[in-house]
């Protein structure tokens, strides 16, 4: 689950360069002429499209020439389209040797996708990912993001990297640094549920898990919810926490979409509705 939340979508992508794509005639035109960062554009724009229907082979052909010509931002993209077969099949391996080499050419996206890779996907290899995590963590324009991907490494990943008191630590200076990364509340929450600090406290978790909510981070979302349906750290809510679920499914948590279908039985037609309704606000708020 942690990983549909975190991955599903490559926030990455909005870092690189891209021009509108009102122009596509004229950045083919430019592209065949030589201009690099036209291939590069170019090739973005056939694969991912403003308007009409994707034409990946030609998009790839042309991301190639561009990161041929030593593109980070096209070696980028590629490590991205082979790493979720983006218009063909998934590779990791191939992914990882994009990721790598748009890394080494300093693009910090690049980075945080790679060392992802390398945690989750790579047996072995998940300490390499955290000193990826850590090198950037301190960085103005991706270090907040890189504590939360440190975060989530050392409190979900691999058995071997687990460190539950620097989980929380890492989540912390997250939300410290940037307020909107609304997934370290997650974390967090579970410390104060678990006691992981000392002792459970599940008021403090519900506090924790509404910021999260508040922030649109879905794992948040079914974390109250449980915690509303199961009483603790407050009152016990089946509308709220159905709203939740609907919202947190509406958002991509297929366990969550699981849990309201549990639950729907257990409410009149009428807290059916009001549970639907309040999702729409939340969605519409978020």
């Amino acid at each position: 689950m942690l990983r549909l939340v975190t991955l599903a979508v490559s926030a990455a992508l909005l870092a690189s360069p891209v021009i509108a794509q009102d122009n596509v005639d004229d950045l083919r035109l430019a592209a065949e002429a030589g201009d690099s960062s036209a291939a590069f554009n170019y090739g973005y724009a056939m694969t991912f499209p403003e308007n009409g229907d994707p034409d990946f082979a030609i998009g790839r052909y042309w991301l190639v020439q561009a990161a041929n010509d030593g593109s980070a931002e096209a070696n980028h993209v590629l490590g991205l389209i082979y790493r979720d077969g983006i218009g063909t099949d998934a590779e990791l391996d191939r992914a990882r040797a994009f990721f790598e080499l748009a890394w080494q050419a300093r693009n910090t996206s690049a980075g945080i996708d790679l060392a992802d890779l390398l945690v989750y996907d790579y047996e072995g290899e998940a300490e390499a990912g955290l000193a990826i995590y850590r090198q950037l963590s301190g960085r103005n324009d991706v270090g907040a993001f890189a504590q939360l991907r440190l975060a989530e490494a050392l409190m979900f990943g691999p058995e071997a990297i687990e460190d539950t008191d620097a989980a929380l630590a890492a989540a912390r200076a997250a939300l410290a640094a940037d307020t909107s990364l609304a997934g370290a509340n997650y974390i967090l929450g579970i410390g104060a549920m678990t006691g992981m600090e000392g002792e459970a406290d599940p008021a403090a978790a519900r506090t924790y898990w509404q910021a999260g909510s508040d922030g649109g981070d879905p794992l948040s979302m079914a974390a109250l919810a449980q915690a509303m349906l199961d009483g603790e750290g407050g009152d016990v809510d089946l509308v709220e926490a159905l709203a939740l679920l609907y919202t947190a499914a509406t958002l991509g948590d297929l366990d969550a979409a699981e849990s309201a279908s549990a639950i729907e039985d257990q409410l009149e037609e009428a807290q059916l509705t009001e549970a639907e309704q309040r999702s729409t606000q939340y969605l519409d708020r978020l």
